[in-house]
């Protein structure tokens, strides 16, 4: 197909391709000199606002593009870039393919006309335009609108994808070496009513691995799953899974129809503590993938390169791994679960979720510093999803009983929405970290005024924040057992991104490893001494091996710094004292 208007589009965009040379930029990068084009940057930019990632399809030399487009400040914003000598077609096809996306929903632009037949030919689908013509007008076609991503999750869990594919391509198959030897085991739980608080869990609070998105957060909504799950031709199960580092417990939930006219997934979710395990790939294939129509966006595909044949089925109870028999205290995002398996079944959990479509962040000093006593709270979470006195209060008791505590709280140093609220007194009496995701929802209801009336921004210096953060360390130390191992985990200061925040990082940095030094139970978990570069996918996730070295320090730093259980008679009499002061 060959190049055609922009009114022509007939597919909704989820990735532009973009040739470099007299497209993306003016001249030729090879023979002299470019001339930057500030409206392509931008469009680049406001692309992946809206979840529309970008990539390249240039012939170039790599490593000087990179650095020309690194120059320019945009490199980062690329995802999968294909810049050699070899032709173009084929590589967009294998481009499409290892991204896990059809042709159809692609856009490729470029000033050879050439170029875009052949592109055509090799993908059938493909939208292609004319790179010399004016592009700004693509921000105004509905198929270019896409939603709403201005923390770029979309371009994020791209690059982790890229992370894996490049690995693969390289022939580094060390993260698969890994699965494999890890003896993943799977087994399928048919008890939904004698979990049913789980499955709602699952349906409700997963999001990066939750594939239909079809929340049960009514009366209404929760009698009308278990009218479906009564239904003739309905299947449900909730996946367990295990390894000989621990158990991750149930894990997964789906619930299938099968009809004569063939089987559809209507529920198929997934804790984000199992990502890039393949767990997912695996289970949908042992349905023998029904259809599924997949609630954009997910941070892992199901069309794998290759049967995942490193899971093994096993009868639940049949050659369990055996977990550490230390209590953890678990306080961060939910990526943090990846690696707190490895350290131990027994946890108590503190994660960031997704509750009503909004972020709710326990890692916010606001969470550990916030009054327990004032019931005001209760009436605040009737209109903005936060956490609850019932879960500060939980934590702090989880805080008594831990055998180690681990905390992750950068970004209250990244942050930017801070308020505070509440109480009798002007400014408010509570202090709390509002996602941006969360504002923008509640800004755009009915809610505005009453946000706007009762929460006061607090335009916070890093040196204010740190303060903070040494604060909540402070707490967490008066609550934990005097031989409790408190392991800080730092920012990493490496990793796309990294850059752009290097000295937040540097700083959150620089105050745990003081505040280490000053305390014998303290350890800081520091991302540059712990991993290779190559563990690490941007900079705030790491790969699968990355995890699992994190949680070796951790078990390492947990296993010297801590009494053995007959030695501390002594402080779990105080810390039951304290639960029932609580």
């Amino acid at each position: 197909m060959t190049a055609y208007d922009l009114s022509e589009f007939r597919s909704t965009v989820k990735l532009v391709v973009w040739d470099l040379d007299e497209t993306f930029w003016g001249g030729t990068l090879s023979e002299g000199g470019i001339t930057v084009r500030p409206e392509n940057v931008a469009l680049v930019r406001r692309l992946a606002e809206r979840g529309i990632v970008s990539s390249i399809c240039s012939k170039n030399d790599f490593e000087q593009a990179k650095k020309a487009l690194e120059e320019i400040g945009i490199w980062d914003y690329f995802v999968f870039p294909h810049i050699d000598w070899t032709p173009k077609g084929q590589a967009i096809r294998s481009m499409i393919a290892d991204m896990g996306l059809r042709d159809e929903n692609v856009l490729f632009l470029d000033d050879n006309p050439m170029n875009l037949e052949e592109a055509a030919f090799f993908n059938e689908q493909i939208m292609c335009v004319d790179g010399r013509r004016a592009l700004s007008g693509l921000l105004d076609l509905p198929q270019l609108a896409g939603k709403d991503d201005r923390e770029l999750s979309r371009l994020a869990q791209y690059r982790v994808n890229e992370a894996k594919h490049r690995e693969q391509v390289q022939g580094d198959l060390s993260n698969e070496e890994f699965l494999r030897q890890s003896d993943i085991r799977l087994s399928h739980i048919y008890d939904i009513d004698g979990n049913w608080e789980r499955v709602l869990e699952l349906i409700n609070r997963t999001n990066q691995l939750n594939f239909t998105k079809k929340r049960v957060e009514t009366p209404e909504a929760e009698a009308e799953l278990r009218e479906m799950l009564a239904m003739p031709g309905a299947h449900a199960a909730l996946i367990h899974v295990t390894d000989r580092f621990g158990d991750y417990g149930l894990v997964g939930f789906y619930l299938i129809v099968k009809r004569a006219s063939g089987a559809r997934l209507e529920h198929f979710a997934f804790s984000c503590r199992t990502l890039n395990m393949g767990v997912e790939q695996y289970v949908y294939d042992c349905l023998e993938r029904p259809v599924l129509k997949i609630a954009e966006p997910v941070a892992s595909g199901l069309d794998a390169a290759a049967p995942v044949d490193w899971v093994r089925e096993v009868v639940q109870g049949e050659d369990d791994a055996t977990a550490p028999d230390r209590r953890l205290c678990l306080v961060g995002g939910c990526d943090l679960l990846q690696m707190a398996f490895y350290c131990g079944a027994n946890r108590d959990e503190f994660v960031n979720i997704v509750r009503n479509g909004m972020v709710v962040r326990y890692d916010d000093v606001g969470f550990i510093l916030a009054d327990r006593e004032d019931p005001s709270i209760t009436g605040y979470r009737n209109r903005l999803e936060m956490w609850s006195r019932d879960e500060m209060r939980a934590f702090d008791a989880a805080l008594g009983q831990a055998d180690v505590v681990i905390l992750s709280l950068y970004q209250s140093a990244a942050g930017q929405n801070f308020f505070t609220f509440g109480g009798a007194e002007f400014g408010g009496r509570h202090l709390m970290h509002v996602p941006a995701q969360a504002m923008r929802t509640i800004l755009a209801g009915e809610n505005a005024a009453w946000f706007a009336k009762n929460f006061y921004y607090r335009r916070y210096t890093l040196e204010e924040k740190l303060t903070l953060i040494r604060k909540a360390y402070d707490r967490v130390l008066s609550l934990v057992r005097p031989r409790t191992p408190v392991i800080l985990i730092g920012a990493s200061e490496v990793g796309a991104r990294a850059d752009r925040s290097l000295e937040i990082r540097q700083g959150f940095n620089a105050l745990g490893r003081e505040y280490a030094s000053e305390r014998a139970q303290v350890v800081l978990a520091d991302p540059a001494e712990i991993m290779a570069p190559e563990d690490v996918v941007d900079a705030d996730h790491f790969t699968r091996i990355g995890y699992f070295k994190l949680a070796q320090f951790i078990n390492d730093a947990a296993a010297q710094g801590q009494g053995t259980p007959a030695d501390q008679t002594e402080d779990v009499r105080n810390a039951q004292d304290f639960q029932q002061a609580v």
